[in-house]
């Protein structure tokens, strides 16, 4: 199924997909992809700037798992998931710059506590009407990061005068980078970001336009473990979900 305009149709069309998209990416996760001691939650975000969660789980530390993990796929090219990638995509390290230093999903791992270890991001428009808005997104962006949470964020709308470039381009400027140029009339992104063994992220940025198919993303659990989010099938079982008066006018 191809991604659709969603500014087509009404911002409350959007959060109705938005919330079963969530909700089925969710349900993989617990019962597909997450091994033994790992589950995920559709929860509510605790303030936009910085999750409260993630501050309260701060004085376990930004450890990995313990043990192995034979139901993930190890990573272990120097490039980190490159193979996932097509060849348009973007790798881009992202260390840290020293002089500036709505409802996701959460994975968690049971044997470290329930440790938030990963989530799950998706833009809303009005994350890029409000320049107060994009600098929370942006923020509790950098927050996850900054506690050594791996991250996917889906972002299928429209560049606006507040966020030209897409979200991971303020990312990047946030943490003293220069953002990767989008290729013409690719203006949607999904990033995923690894949190590797430096404890600096990674970033895998798949550019995309409207009516392109969804690629397999990896949602890393670990520096070197992940799990492909089956992101195709999730949006095309979310997309069933919304009424038809609205995907007629998508899909038209």
């Amino acid at each position: 199924m191809p991604l659709h305009d969603w500014s087509r149709v009404s911002d409350t069309a959007f959060h109705h997909f938005h919330v079963f998209w969530l909700t089925h990416l969710s349900d993989v996760l617990t019962k597909e992809l997450l091994p033994r001691g790992y589950y995920a939650l559709v929860e509510p975000v605790a303030g936009e700037a910085v999750p409260d969660v993630l501050t309260l789980q701060a004085s376990h530390g930004a450890r990995g798992p313990s043990g192995q993990l034979p139901s993930l796929v190890r990573d272990d090219t120097a490039e980190g998931a490159v193979t996932l990638l097509s060849p348009a995509a973007v790798v881009q390290d992202l260390d840290p710059d020293y002089s500036q230093l709505a409802r996701h999903i959460l994975v968690r791992s049971e044997v470290e506590g329930d440790r938030v270890v990963a989530a799950v991001d998706l833009v809303s428009r009005g994350n890029k009407r409000s320049r107060t808005k994009a600098t929370q997104f942006v923020d509790k962006t950098i927050g996850y990061l900054r506690e050594g949470v791996h991250l996917v964020v889906l972002d299928p709308h429209a560049p606006s005068n507040i966020v030209p470039q897409g979200f991971h381009a303020l990312v990047c400027e946030s943490l003293g980078h220069e953002p990767p140029r989008s290729p013409p009339g690719r203006d949607r992104q999904i990033a995923s970001y690894q949190i590797r063994d430096s404890g600096h992220p990674r970033a895998l940025v798949e550019h995309l336009s409207v009516g392109d198919a969804l690629p397999d993303i990896p949602l890393f659990l670990a520096p070197r473990y992940y799990v492909r989010l089956p992101l195709e099938r999730t949006y095309e079982e979310a997309f069933g979900s919304v009424p038809e008066r609205f995907r007629a006018v998508l899909t038209t």
